[in-house]
């Protein structure tokens, strides 16, 4: 193919569009083939709650979309976190719940709108009176319409406590006065009686359920209007008759809403009784909120799963890498083996032809109507050594290969070059460079002086004395000491996993992780350092062993650094 031709244009085009995707627009988004090589849209179909790692540009957004659309069954809502990652974790939730029950809520209307139209045929109108006089009426249609209209005002009513409590401050203390004091008391004892009377009565079943569930709702829903929610002077002064007694009571919003875990569940499960839907929850770029609120929330929901009964709900979380906290430090409540099924996007180095094949797959499927093949983009670079050292420059994550690949084009055409050569790639790694460095604050749960004190410290003891590229890292301290550094630098794609266990050459009986360090260090306008030793990691012997890599040098972060 020739570097100047349009429908490779068009490719550029959609990379441009593509690179940037939104959760949000899953149900307009057009032209999305994800490339599958771990079977992970047949994993997430599985209804268990998700944690969906992958360093940023892995594609974790790309899954989520290609999973919601081919989900035609279920309830989905696809929430992108990042414009509510500030906010407190009760705020947090309750964005999440509204966002999820207006989702249920609009599709349970069109299945409302059909079940109405059949009940109003049996009972309404001369329809009605035709089939009272033939006795035609059906009795399933009359229950179904009761289940569903019953269901309809008990999800409405959730709803209003929820936008209700959004609008509230997390904590406030208020007066009561002994006569409020009374009144609520009085209200309290009324919706309990007619809760105990409720299972005396039905049994604890499904209407018990909606009639207990639905007082301590409308129990909520009273006192959140009750409250003057301002600063409250509280007085019991005897210069006043009008003054009563009066003393302070505490709200909070996180435990309003954890007295509703047990009604948003039963909202679930009533959903799959009734109409035979799941409902399932994407948190996209998950990791974006602050790690001491992360537990907290995801406590919440996965208390709401244990209630929930015969796949009626589940979440997926999308997070970076080790960029989760799933307990309050000093609990160990949940664990990422025994309540959450993993899928890892995140590929070592080692084969590169598998990531090669990968790549060029993504970039020819992107752009159907271009009708471009593999072969064609393969073409474009002056020799398949050349790719490689792209796909190496990029560690291998898909958009910032796409990133690069639109930009290597883009130059040898400046250049009047046909063909993509290695000085392309090692101009254009600098650019790559930024972004990284960027996101140093976002995408790490370290300081950003520690990461970049580290930056430093590989450059001039890997690149500038060691003059290499990759290192064999002991893996008894990857794993322990210095694991939290070096999964950060990994999340920033300052290093890139090679393999995540090997053995050297010269200290064969221990265990080392591989890391590749980012071009970005070694990539000098367009050429690598003068003596530096890259070494071809991938290339293997006769025995099919990867000699380049277990001769490579052995190094770690000096002990008082960590």
């Amino acid at each position: 193919m020739n570097i100047t031709e349009e429908k490779l244009t068009k490719l550029l085009t959609e990379i441009e569009r593509v690179r940037r995707r939104k959760i949000v627009d899953f149900r307009t988004a057009t032209n999305i083939e994800y490339i599958d090589t771990g079977q992970h849209l047949e994993k997430i179909a599985i209804k268990n709650n998700h944690l969906i790692f992958g360093r940023r540009g892995s594609g974790k957004t790309t899954l989520i979309i290609a999973a919601l659309r081919e989900n035609k069954k279920d309830i989905v809502a696809a929430i992108d976190i990042q414009p509510i990652k500030n906010y407190d974790k009760a705020e947090i939730i309750i964005e999440i719940m509204i966002k999820t029950f207006n989702e249920l809520y609009s599709y349970f209307l069109k299945v409302f709108d059909i079940t109405e139209q059949n009940y109003n045929r049996q009972y309404k109108g001369l329809s009605g009176l035709y089939h009272i006089i033939l006795k035609k009426q059906n009795k399933d249609i009359k229950e179904q319409y009761n289940d569903a209209n019953q269901f309809k005002s008990f999800l409405l009513k959730q709803i209003e406590l929820l936008v209700a409590l959004k609008d509230k401050p997390n904590v406030v203390t208020y007066a009561v006065t002994l006569e409020d004091k009374q009144t609520n008391e009085d209200t309290q004892k009324t919706s309990s009686k007619e809760s105990i009377a409720a299972s005396l009565d039905l049994g604890v079943g499904v209407q018990a359920n909606y009639k207990i569930l639905s007082g301590k709702i409308n129990t909520n829903i009273n006192i959140l209007n009750s409250i003057e929610f301002e600063s409250t002077s509280i007085s019991n002064s005897k210069s006043s008759s009008n003054v009563k007694a009066s003393y302070e009571r505490t709200f909070r919003k996180i435990d309003v809403l954890k007295e509703q875990r047990e009604s948003i569940a039963f909202i679930f499960n009533e959903l799959k009784r009734i109409n035979k839907n799941s409902v399932i929850v994407y948190l996209d770029d998950f990791y974006q909120i602050p790690v001491e609120n992360q537990p907290e929330i995801i406590q919440y929901f996965h208390d709401i799963y244990k209630y929930c009964s015969d796949d009626s709900f589940c979440f997926k979380l999308s997070l970076l890498p080790y960029r989760v906290r799933m307990n309050i430090p000093g609990n160990v409540d949940m664990s990422y083996k025994d309540d959450f099924s993993l899928i890892k996007l995140d590929n070592d180095l080692s084969e590169i032809a598998t990531a090669k094949e990968y790549l060029l797959s993504i970039l020819s499927s992107l752009n159907s109507a271009s009708d471009i093949s593999k072969n064609d983009i393969l073409s474009l670079f002056s020799n398949e050594e050349v790719l490689l050292f792209a796909i190496i420059a990029t560690g291998g994550v898909p958009r910032d290969f796409l990133s690069m690949f639109a930009q290597l084009v883009a130059n040898a055409r400046s250049d009047n070059e046909e063909k993509i050569k290695k000085e392309h790639v090692y101009t254009v790694v600098k650019t790559l460079r930024e972004d990284k460095d960027n996101n140093i604050e976002t995408d790490s749960d370290i300081s950003a002086e520690k990461i970049r004190e580290a930056v430093e410290i590989l450059t001039s003891q890997v690149i500038e004395k060691l003059k290499t590229n990759v290192i064999l890292y002991p893996k008894g301290l990857a794993e322990k000491k210095h694991e939290l550094l070096l999964k950060n630098l990994v999340n920033l794609r300052y290093l890139h996993v090679i393999k995540d266990s090997t053995s050297s050459e010269t200290r064969k009986k221990e265990e080392f992780v591989a890391y590749l360090v980012d071009m970005s260090f070694y990539a000098v306008n367009k050429r690598l350092r003068t003596g530096f030793d890259f070494r071809r990691f991938w290339e293997t012997d006769n025995s099919s062993r990867l000699t380049q890599l277990r001769q490579s040098r052995i190094w770690s972060f000096p002990d008082d650094f960590i």
